[in-house]
């Protein structure tokens, strides 16, 4: 069987300051990948990600820019035309949960997942696949909170629903260029983002675990990497989605 080859090629990984977006981007790294780091903000994070990934002997570039916007996706890819000539991966990593109960949410806080959560995809996807003229492999990270809902996280739920969609459409619509899409699912993860909704809820990490998953453990990041970067591998991987959270989908509550 013939893999798909990641040695040379070039991956933008939006979101890659820190957290899953980081282990991602070095764990591609690590195959020999090239790789654009970017973050909305957060000089300091993107700097160490790029400094981890020169680590691994890869050569990185990085671009502060805020791919909730046009603007912010079509810099980003422009910055791996510039630096490398070619866009092979692309990560839609970027993404926000803003807790809040659905009867108090405001308009900044709906637009602002609705943007990120969503639009980036869209928005970097048709900026990345202009230069993916040799085929190429985009990967969607969304959330099994697309099927197992989280109060206080409504519109969080409902984006990550919309981009299990997408993906599938993406899928269908993009194979003809040789273009791959799928997605991957991954339940509570151990970074900053999945510790804060423990600190908003006042939930303990460990007992929630314990109770809330088969392995009695949160996902790691360095998990979710490995299995992005083994899923990117495989030719037959077209518009499926990936679930990985320890069996957290599989517990009913009560």
């Amino acid at each position: 069987m013939v893999f798909y080859d990641v040695r040379g090629r070039v991956a933008v990984v939006t979101g890659s300051g820190r957290g899953i977006g980081r282990a991602i981007a070095i764990r591609l790294a690590r195959e020999g990948v090239r790789v654009v780091v970017n973050a909305k903000k957060g000089l300091d994070e993107v700097l160490e990600t790029v400094n981890m990934i020169r680590e691994t002997g890869s050569e990185s570039s990085y671009v502060l820019a805020d791919v909730s916007t046009r603007d912010g996706c079509r810099t980003l890819v422009n910055e791996a035309i510039r630096r490398f000539g070619r866009v092979d991966i692309l990560v839609n990593n970027a993404g926000v949960g803003l807790y809040s109960p659905f009867e108090s949410l405001t308009d900044s806080l709906i637009e602002k997942q609705i943007s990120v959560d969503f639009k980036s995809i869209v928005y970097c996807s048709q900026e990345a696949i202009q230069y993916m003229r040799d085929g190429g492999v985009i990967v969607n990270i969304t959330s099994i909170a697309a099927f197992k809902p989280t109060r206080g996280l409504s519109i969080y739920n409902a984006m990550k629903a919309a981009v299990v969609q997408l993906t599938r459409t993406m899928a269908v619509e993009l194979a003809d260029k040789k273009i791959r899409v799928f997605a991957v699912a991954p339940g509570l993860t151990r970074t900053k983002m999945g510790l804060s909704y423990f600190k908003v809820t006042g939930l303990d990490p460990e007992e929630w675990a314990r109770k809330h998953t088969l392995t009695g453990r949160l996902v790691e990041p360095e998990e979710v990497a490995e299995l992005v970067v083994a899923l990117i591998k495989i030719p037959s991987i077209i518009g499926e989605v990936v679930v990985i959270d320890g069996g957290e989908s599989l517990i009913t509550s009560g």
